[in-house]
């Protein structure tokens, strides 16, 4: 198990409630991380963190906003043979 120093920045990662990404700093390591924590994580950090975003302990939950593709947005594509 990891040893928390901080978390913050919280987000929904979904619009079901069911994932919060933040950003972490373990002790056992020199830099942060993403995380998402989910209330049926297999290990018990990350529904401790899920658990404890969800109080408000790392700030207030930022909503989840789906990402839209547009027409400029779209990799363009190529139809019949190429040579290189």
């Amino acid at each position: 198990m990891f040893t928390l120093q901080y978390a913050k920045n919280p987000v929904w990662a979904n619009d079901d409630g069911k994932c919060i990404h933040l950003l972490v700093k373990w002790e056992e390591f020199d830099e942060e991380h993403n995380f998402g924590a989910t209330p049926y994580d297999p290990m018990p950090h990350g529904v401790d963190l899920y658990n404890r975003a969800k109080a408000g302990e790392f700030g207030v939950i930022q909503p989840y906003v789906a990402i839209t593709h547009t027409a400029a947005s779209v990799q363009p594509n190529t139809t019949g043979s190429q040579t290189l």
